[in-house]
């Protein structure tokens, strides 16, 4: 039998870095003219606005709308592919204005990597787990949609029964998994992360769609929308050597935009963060991984006492 932990093990990576590109569309080119280039470009860039939003309505916000239809001032680099699809990356500066003038949120580049457990009927075999080895059609389609919404997925490393897998939990707070079973567009879909379920029907993308708004309601809230200065104070920085890696750290996360030094005194440093969001997106960002754990602040007259977070190298 399989064990609770069994799905977090078959998860490689559980996190997706801050490597998610989120300012990149790749659409059919149509023609081969300015025009068609033109109109794919500005397909790109609502591609690209709804994964960096995690909101599927950004294609038809008026603001996206209005810059798909002359994005030369976003487009910072593109090529056509030999299936005629053109790749096009925007400037990131660009496109976040673009963004807060059209009061969407960001969802920051570190995401879970969602495990897909597809059970796909088959005569030989019955219902059975699609293996990372296989390539059938619902595959194909799933990691197309992935691209899309900016979900980063995996697939099974061993063949799973249905059985194996009904109503266990992921384990680990990094950890989810989106299982499906059916076929064509009558699939039954159930995703889970962290505390968080969801369920919903239809076909493949369906199924990625429901993780990305599950994902993007937790990690893209209303505070995205601007940069805030936060002060966080952070404990277990015991050594020169802890000290630069918590730097490190919070300068590599895509949500942190500016990191000052108010104070190091007894193993504890007083930190004033920039952050395009605020403390408690931090803390779910943060417990993706193990190295800034959350801790409950004391309650004191004094506003310094107690800790956000532990550091753990």
């Amino acid at each position: 039998m399989v064990r609770h932990g069994l799905l977090l093990l078959l998860l490689m990576p559980v996190l997706a870095s801050a490597e998610t590109v989120l300012y990149q569309g790749s659409v059919p080119l149509k023609g081969t003219t300015a025009a068609d280039r033109t109109s794919a470009i500005g397909d790109a860039l609502r591609i690209a606005a709804v994964r960096a939003s995690g909101r599927r309505e950004a294609a038809s916000n008026p603001v996206v709308v209005a810059a798909a239809a002359d994005p030369a001032g976003y487009v910072q680099q593109y090529s056509t592919t030999t299936d005629r699809m053109l790749k096009v990356g925007f400037d990131a500066g660009s496109m976040e204005q673009m963004l807060q003038k059209a009061g969407l949120p960001l969802w920051p580049t570190e995401r879970p990597t969602t495990l897909v457990v597809l059970f796909i009927p088959t005569i030989a075999a019955g219902s059975r787990a699609v293996l990372a080895s296989e390539h059938p059609p619902e595959r194909a389609e799933a990691e197309r949609a992935a691209q899309v919404r900016g979900v980063p997925i995996a697939w099974p490393q061993q063949v799973l029964e249905p059985a194996q897998v009904r109503g266990r939990a992921p384990d680990g707070p990094a950890a989810a998994v989106l299982i499906g079973s059916g076929a064509g567009a009558q699939m039954d879909w159930t995703f889970s992360h962290s505390a968080l379920a969801a369920q919903g029907q239809g076909g493949v993308a369906a199924g990625i769609d429901l993780v990305a708004d599950t994902l993007a309601a937790r990690y893209a809230p209303a505070s995205t929308r601007d940069l805030a200065v936060q002060t966080v104070r952070v404990g277990g920085v015991t050594d020169l050597g802890a000290y630069a890696g918590l730097l490190a750290y919070l300068r590599s996360l895509s949500l942190v935009r500016g990191v000052a030094v108010d104070e190091l005194s007894g193993g504890t440093v007083r930190l004033k963060l920039s952050l395009r969001g605020d403390v408690e997106l931090l803390r779910r960002i943060a417990a993706l991984d193990a190295h800034l754990v959350a801790t409950a602040r004391a309650e004191a007259a004094d506003a310094d006492a107690g800790t956000d977070f532990t550091w753990q190298p």
